[in-house]
């Protein structure tokens, strides 16, 4: 975490650092909170997606309480994992919050899905993102024409649940399973097309809590979080 740990935890999310954009601290995740990261070297195919969307972030994971983070990755598929390594060679991760509202039935429906997706036990999707960069610019190329032509067309949380994922199409799961994304809106948000990129500039998928980061890193000041809308320049934590 960052140097200014004991402070942090008494200012909480309003704490900033010296460049100006927030730090936080992982005692300040919430179930439904989304992490992108940003690492300090990619895999060849995250490398690619990363530069075909002009984004620095190259993974994406959601936070689902109790001290674990849900993700999809190459080596083991969907699994949930401590939240305290989430730093493990990242250079820092912003932290995304819905201005939905997680709270009702979400967490419940959050983490059962993702209970529902460990038990089913699916490789990563790798044909996916071998594939993502040709296919996803083809979607959002002709997506009106898409959601004209599928409109009404919807997946259940049991179809969900069944499917392969890479990192950033199993949180856009995650976020319809739980209604964030409405069911007559999927025909939009097509998991498999969306990147950590997309998530990272797409307002659906929440505004800028705040930076994880390692002691001595500084965020810089082109991240694209940073233009998507931040919790702080609305001056409300109305999730306390």
């Amino acid at each position: 975490m960052s140097g200014n740990g004991k402070d942090a935890k008494a200012a909480g999310v309003k704490l900033q650092a010296g460049d100006g954009k927030l730090i936080i601290e992982l005692s300040d995740l919430l179930p439904g909170d989304i992490l992108l990261y940003k690492p300090s070297s990619a895999q060849l195919h995250q490398a690619a997606i990363s530069r075909s969307t002009n984004s620095p972030y190259t993974h994406a994971a959601i936070y689902v309480g109790d001290g674990e983070i849900a993700e999809s990755n190459v080596r083991s598929g969907v699994k949930k994992n401590p939240v305290e390594g989430i730093l493990d060679g990242a250079e820092y991760v912003a932290v995304l919050r819905s201005q939905c509202g997680f709270g009702g039935d979400r967490p419940r429906l959050l983490t059962e899905f993702v209970d529902a997706v460990v038990k089913e036990a699916r490789f990563y999707d790798i044909a996916t993102a071998a594939r993502f960069v040709a296919k996803s610019r083809k979607y959002f190329a002709a997506q009106l024409q898409f959601i004209s032509d599928n409109y009404g067309k919807y997946s259940t949380t049991e179809e969900y649940a069944r499917k392969r994922f890479i990192c950033s199409a199993f949180v856009v799961a995650c976020y319809t399973v739980v209604g964030i994304i409405d069911s007559s809106a999927q025909v939009a948000y097509v998991p498999e097309h969306f990147s950590p990129g997309h998530l990272s500039t797409d307002s659906s998928f929440g505004w800028l809590l705040g930076y994880l980061v390692p002691e001595g890193v500084t965020v810089p000041n082109d991240d694209p979080c940073r233009f998507k809308g931040a919790w702080i320049d609305i001056g409300t934590e109305w999730w306390k």
